[in-house]
């Protein structure tokens, strides 16, 4: 367990709270969030008393969850909100149109995030649900369209930690994993090659605004029948026109 600093803020430790809970681990008692957070037990039970009081924790009995004023405040941020409203028919016609399941991701601070998610009839969203709601940068399509396109200090925290292996085609050299987002910058658009789940693959095309990627649509399924020479032009014309859409909502 990490000492903790005499600067750590309340809010810091709120963060660490609230990052602790993931769509694997809904539910926490006081000892796991205290190993997940490496706070003391006695810090942890002080600020998530002080969470569930304002409504940011919910508890039963001596295990917490997040609480419903989280979901309330993410839909009032302007641009997320924008984004996912228009993104969904471009989710809609990808799915239609590639008979697989297609994600719209976001960058977290650590981690990719699932926000939305279309699961067609043929691919019924397997892989998907295979994965928690949040990722590592390095591993999948998506985590590597954002660090090719994405905020320079995301790239740098990526690069500068351990690439964790998810499967046995997971890039975990960072020269390896340079070279390919430099792939990446040239064509378009990223390409998993069973790095995150294994059997299924995945092409993913960035979203910008001002300049800088702050989204992906992910095209998702089998490897054996994933032929990214054809999906690669239908994702990334639908980036690029949901960046069109999105130029004109400012945060």
């Amino acid at each position: 367990m990490r000492a903790e600093l005499e600067g750590d803020s309340l809010l810091r430790k709120v963060r660490l709270i609230l990052g602790a809970f993931d769509t694997g681990a809904p539910v926490l008692g006081l000892s796991e969030l205290a190993r997940r957070t490496e706070l003391a037990k006695t810090t942890v039970h002080r600020v998530a008393t002080e969470m569930v009081g304002v409504g940011l924790l919910n508890r039963h009995g001596r295990r917490y969850e997040l609480g419903s004023l989280l979901f309330e405040l993410g839909q009032r941020a302007p641009r997320t909100r924008a984004l996912r409203l228009i993104a969904a028919r471009y989710l809609e016609d990808l799915a239609l149109t590639t008979r697989e399941t297609v994600v719209l991701a976001f960058p977290g601070d650590h981690d990719v995030l699932f926000v939305e998610k279309y699961f067609s009839q043929r691919g019924g969203g397997v892989a998907v649900t295979e994965v928690e709601g949040r990722v590592p940068f390095h591993c999948g399509a998506s985590g590597k369209a954002l660090l090719a396109f994405g905020a320079e200090e995301i790239r740098a925290a990526v690069m500068a930690s351990p690439l964790r292996r998810r499967t046995r085609w997971t890039i975990t050299d960072p020269a390896r994993l340079e070279a390919e987002l430099e792939q990446v910058r040239r064509q378009g658009y990223a390409v998993d090659r069973q790095e995150l789940v294994a059997g299924y693959a995945a092409v993913a095309a960035p979203v910008f605004a001002d300049g800088v990627a702050v989204a992906t649509l992910t095209v998702v399924g089998p490897a054996e029948r994933l032929d990214v020479r054809k999906l690669a032009p239908v994702v990334g014309a639908a980036g690029r026109a949901l960046t069109r859409d999105v130029a004109p909502v400012k945060g």
